[in-house]
C-alpha cells in the first residue's frame, strides 16, 4: 500500500470505481477515525462558470467574507470546487496562508484546513498570486465506519501521500493522471488511458 488511511491521504479513483459522484476524483481524506468513518474532499471538480448557481450572499454567508467573494464567478470562479455530493450548500476550504489564516488544521506538509478568513477580506491581494493558495469546497465525501477500508480493499481506491503540488495544482482536470502518474510503476500507464474508450 503506497500510503497509509489516514488524515492528509489522498484517495485516487481507480478505473475499477463507475460511482459517477467519484469517476477519476482525487479525494484528499480531512477526517479519519476507525470507530466513526472518514470524510474527505474531492479536489478535482472545479465549479467554475457553475459556482453563479450560488448566488453572492450565499457564498458570502458560505465563506464570512465579503470582498473576497464579492462577484465570485466573474473573479473568483476558480477558488470554487465541488467538493463532493454530501451536503453541497456546506463549505471547507483549504489554504497555504498559515501566516495569514489563524486557527487552521494542518492536514499535511504546508496544506491547512479552516480558520479564520477575516483577514483575507484586507488581504484580497494574496488571491491574486500565481500559486493557487486558498480554495473553496463545497459539500463533501462521507463514509461511515469501516466502509472506505472496504471500498480499499475491494481496490476502488488507490491511497497517495498529500503534498502541497498535487492538492493545489494550477491544473485540477488533470490531478486524477498527475496523482496516478506518482505512483509510479504500472500506474503511470494507467494514468494516460483516456476517459472514453472510443478516443486513441
Amino acid at each position: 500500500m503506497p500510503a497509509p488511511l489516514q488524515v492528509g491521504t489522498l484517495l485516487i479513483a481507480s478505473l475499477d470505481l463507475e460511482d459517477a459522484n467519484f469517476r477519476r476524483t482525487v479525494v484528499l481524506v480531512i477526517q479519519h477515525s476507525a470507530k466513526e468513518g472518514s470524510i474527505g474532499l474531492v479536489l478535482n471538480r472545479p465549479l467554475g462558470d457553475k459556482v453563479s448557481l450560488y448566488s453572492s450572499e450565499e457564498l458570502q454567508r458560505l465563506t464570512g467574507t465579503e470582498a473576497a467573494v464579492k462577484d465570485a464567478s466573474a473573479e473568483f470562479g476558480g477558488l470554487f470546487f465541488q467538493g463532493g455530493p454530501v451536503e453541497p450548500g456546506f463549505l471547507f476550504f483549504l489554504h497555504r496562508l498559515d501566516g495569514l489564516i489563524e486557527g487552521g488544521t494542518q492536514v499535511c506538509q504546508g496544506i491547512f484546513l479552516g480558520g479564520d478568513l477575516d483577514p483575507v477580506r484586507s488581504e484580497a491581494a494574496v488571491l491574486e498570486s500565481a500559486d493557487p493558495v486558498l480554495r473553496f469546497y463545497l459539500g463533501y465525501a462521507g463514509w461511515k465506519k469501516e466502509q472506505l477500508e472496504e471500498e480499499i480493499s475491494i481496490g476502488a481506491w488507490l491511497l497517495c501521500p498529500a503534498r502541497a503540488p498535487l492538492i493545489f495544482d494550477s491544473a485540477p482536470e488533470e490531478l486524477w493522471q498527475r496523482a496516478l502518474y506518482s505512483l509510479g510503476g504500472k500506474y503511470r500507464s494507467m494514468s494516460v488511458i483516456p476517459e472514453d474508450p472510443d478516443v486513441n
